[in-house]
């Protein structure tokens, strides 16, 4: 019996499949599912029942879960001792940050279980973030990055994919292109867009979307509010990734809306990433952050 099995049977419970479990834990369903198996037969009764619909837990599969936490949460107080006397600092680099962004919630729940940790939130943009994660001047970051150079970050930095979030167009919510279910590149060329001040942004444009000539571009800015604010009172428009706008005030109020965007037939989506150095420890409060993160 090993901490490892523990954690997979855990996480499956609270995901309820082990596909899903295993994508949250960064292994391969496979070594999940070979994991409990051998599990199972060490203890000489089977934790769950396993259908196509998922994984339900056995009358002793319930206490073995109840158990195996008990050992998990003991074991991270643990580590968290064993980091008492360290400087009590998370660095994290982040982008894009929206208003009211799940990270609000993170961060939240973080401060409960590490009250003396301090987080330095750097936001400077992808680009940065990376340079900073691989020159250990960050412990980790978390970026959203265009699926055609997720390939290029995993040179200098490891990468795990956490989530896949909607690319989408912001525009007044009495503007034409609201009242559509998604829109294309097509729809788009003749609008006029304020663009973040982001090189993959940049490139999503040129190369992406409208490889045969740019749209209007009236401002480049990484000042979130003003580019919202700006869209809200005039016929331009922007693009934001949907795990960020969807609660903005602005959205929830009605004064902007947003359209996803579709390219061929798939509506098109970024990448959401944790990188983190290619060498370094991961400490308890780094993994307690990521194990918070709603994905």
């Amino acid at each position: 019996m090993t901490l490892e099995q523990l954690a997979f049977i855990s996480e499956v419970e609270a995901t309820g499949t082990i596909v899903a479990a295993a994508r949250k834990l960064y292994v391969s369903h496979t070594t999940v599912s070979r994991a409990i198996s051998s599990l199972e037969d060490e203890l000489g009764f089977a934790i769950f029942d396993r259908s196509r619909k998922g994984s339900t837990l056995t009358e002793k599969g319930a206490e073995a879960i109840r158990l195996a936490r008990i050992v998990l949460e003991n074991v991270e107080s643990l580590k968290q001792l064993g980091e008492s006397e360290e400087a009590g600092t998370l660095r994290i680099g982040a982008y894009p940050v929206g208003t009211t962004s799940f990270l609000q919630d993170v961060v939240s729940r973080f401060n409960h279980i590490y009250p003396e940790y301090t987080i330095f939130l750097n936001h400077t943009g992808v680009k940065n973030i990376i340079a900073a994660v691989r020159d250990l001047e960050l412990d980790f970051g978390l970026i959203c990055c265009l699926p055609e150079l997720c390939g290029t970050i995993r040179t200098s930095v490891q990468v795990t994919e956490l989530y896949e979030s909607e690319l989408v167009v912001i525009c007044s919510p009495d503007a034409p292109l609201a009242k559509k279910p998604y829109v294309t590149p097509d729809d788009l060329k003749r609008e006029t867009f304020i663009l973040q001040s982001e090189e993959q942004v940049l490139y999503m444009m040129q190369h992406i979307f409208f490889p045969e000539g740019m749209p209007p571009i009236s401002m480049f800015s990484n000042n979130a509010d003003m580019i919202k604010t700006t869209v809200r009172s005039s016929r331009m428009v922007a693009t934001y990734v949907k795990m960020v706008v969807a609660d903005d005030p602005l959205v929830k109020s009605g004064q902007l809306a947003f359209v996803p965007i579709k390219l061929g037939e798939e509506l098109y989506k970024l990448k959401y990433l944790y990188i983190r150095p290619m060498k370094k420890r991961v400490s308890a409060a780094e993994r307690t952050f990521i194990r918070l993160l709603p994905f």
